[in-house]
């Protein structure tokens, strides 16, 4: 195997293992030791706070459909897509999370919540799809996170906004700036996710912490600007 080839075969089997392991724990499983236990131990209010994301997605996006990825068991969509009058997509790609987050909005009602199975790297939609994206959850797990929320950005329409939650260890506050854009995500302060986001094409709107936990919005420009939405995001912003 040439070097060039190595970082893509690790990526694939990066994949593989997170497609097995989410899909094994897609049952009750993932909602009661992840979502009701994981998140409001380690990102306090993160719940509450991802579903007010996925509220002002529902409003922000208008007539245009909304895109949640990684979907997971459909928990934070279903209430988004109860909330839109268009199309909410989810995806994932774990057969299993698509699989259970299909029976979430069956059982809940949100029929308008449709849930593909597709690599983050690769979306199947067309450039500026989307009125809104919230990505919960996920992106810190996601290998080669960069290209995922670079295909975000591309289905994302002009001037429309992407709601992002993730959990962190933010070892990267300790770092210089330059260093800390190095890290995994899951590693990241919220100077390197900050960073992310206006290297992906962003304009950072908010950044919040909730002990381990990083919600931001940030919204793609009508005309790419390279002096916009650059934060001032300090070590007090860490938990």
């Amino acid at each position: 195997m040439d070097r060039a080839s190595a970082p893509r075969h690790g990526t694939r089997l990066a994949q593989s293992a997170i497609r097995l392991l989410y899909s094994a724990t897609a049952g009750s499983l993932y909602d009661r030791v992840v979502v009701r236990g994981a998140f409001p131990l380690f990102g306090g209010h993160m719940p509450e706070l991802v579903i007010e994301q996925g509220r002002a997605a529902a409003e922000d996006a208008g007539a245009m459909p909304v895109l949640d990825m990684p979907v997971g068991t459909g928990v934070f969509a279903a209430p988004t897509a109860l909330l839109h009058n268009g199309l909410v997509a989810g995806v994932d790609i774990a057969g299993g999370m698509v699989t259970q987050a299909r029976k979430t909005a069956e059982d809940s009602g949100a029929f308008n919540l449709s849930v593909v199975q597709a690599d983050a790297h690769h979306l199947p939609f067309a450039d500026d799809s989307f009125g809104a994206v919230v990505s919960s959850n996920g992106l810190q797990v996601i290998p080669d996170a960069e290209t995922a929320l670079r295909e975000l950005v591309r289905v994302l329409a002009p001037g429309k906004r992407l709601y992002l939650s993730v959990v962190t260890l933010p070892v990267g506050a300790a770092l210089s700036r330059g260093s800390s854009g190095r890290l995994p995500v899951v590693l990241s302060s919220s100077a390197g996710i900050v960073d992310a986001l206006i290297d992906s094409g962003l304009s950072v709107a908010s950044v919040k912490r909730e002990r381990l936990a990083l919600l931001a919005e940030a919204v793609k420009p009508v005309q790419p600007n390279p002096e916009l939405g650059r934060l001032a995001v300090s070590p007090a912003d860490e938990p």
